[in-house]
């Protein structure tokens, strides 16, 4: 019997000091955890608010040193009591029926700025920001005539570049050309240009027509519209070689390349908004069958 009562006071030691044991290692543990919170120094209180230093940490700019970082952690300090101080006045001075519609006003930003967001991180996993390019061409295609030419456009290639250049007539001979070992010539003698339109072609509005060539005068700006036709213009220091291959006139419907991303812009946002009217549908229907929406008859 004493053997037997002697097991059971051994056991409860060990309990005993489990139990101690347990509880030293949760309050380390603990205070482990709690440590950097304890270590938070107070920079500033306003009533039973407090401004910790790492609240100003968070903002502070990391390559601000010396009379700066004090200029603006006393600006960060100063910002702060204010918005607390008014605070705490609008509390004790605005009636009660404008704090409350106040309140109201946040908890609706509130929740709008969560819905919308959660909606644009949706979107973004859903929707293909890489529009196709067939979508943009039917789009050009099927509301051509909304996309009217505020002034003339042209097509040109050209070269610009120093007058002299013993290369001169190569150049002229395989800028008229438009065979790939011609663009290859071209792009190999491009260091020795001024400027240089690599591609085949591209579309300048009349206005900056003008300013790339100054040349061409307002009064003779006609002329230079006619296709495939090759110019050649000069003063003492630049040699001009200009091609225009197409151009528009003003009120006709511009060239696709001119609107291309315009139009992109048109589809996606298209797309977006059927995503947010289906995604409404949706998110309401799957409310009223999972029951978390119900509408109650009075």
């Amino acid at each position: 019997m004493s053997k037997v009562c002697h097991i059971y006071v051994l056991n409860k030691k060990t309990v005993s000091h489990i139990f101690k044991c347990f509880i030293v290692l949760f309050l380390f543990v603990h205070c482990e955890q709690f440590a950097p919170i304890q270590q938070d120094q107070i920079v500033a209180r306003v009533g039973s608010n407090y401004l910790y230093r790492s609240d100003i940490t968070k903002q502070m700019h990391p390559n601000l040193k010396g009379t700066d970082s004090i200029l603006f952690t006393q600006s960060i300090i100063n910002s702060w009591a204010k918005k607390q101080i008014l605070f705490d006045k609008s509390l004790f001075n605005l009636a009660k029926s404008k704090q409350e519609q106040l309140n109201n006003s946040v908890e609706n930003y509130r929740l709008d700025l969560f819905a919308r967001t959660y909606q644009e991180t949706l979107m973004k996993s859903v929707i293909d920001t890489v529009i196709s390019p067939i979508d943009i061409s039917d789009y050009y295609k099927e509301n051509q005539s909304n996309f009217k030419l505020k002034e003339d456009a042209l097509e040109i290639k050209y070269i610009i570049l120093p007058k002299g250049n013993i290369d001169m007539q190569a150049i002229i001979r395989h800028f008229r050309s438009n065979l790939p070992e011609d663009l290859n010539y071209l792009d190999s003698l491009s260091y020795q240009f001024n400027q240089y339109e690599k591609r085949d072609s591209i579309w300048f509005n009349k206005r900056d027509f003008l300013s790339t060539f100054p040349l061409i005068e307002e009064k003779n700006y006609p002329k230079y519209l006619k296709k495939s036709q090759f110019f050649m213009l000069e003063d003492s220091i630049e040699v001009y070689l200009l091609q225009v291959l197409d151009y528009r006139l003003r009120n006709e419907s511009a060239p696709f390349s001119m609107v291309e991303n315009t139009i992109r812009k048109i589809v996606f946002n298209r797309n977006k908004l059927e995503f947010i009217k289906q995604f409404d549908q949706d998110i309401l229907q799957d409310a009223i069958q999972t029951n978390k929406f119900e509408l109650f008859n009075n």
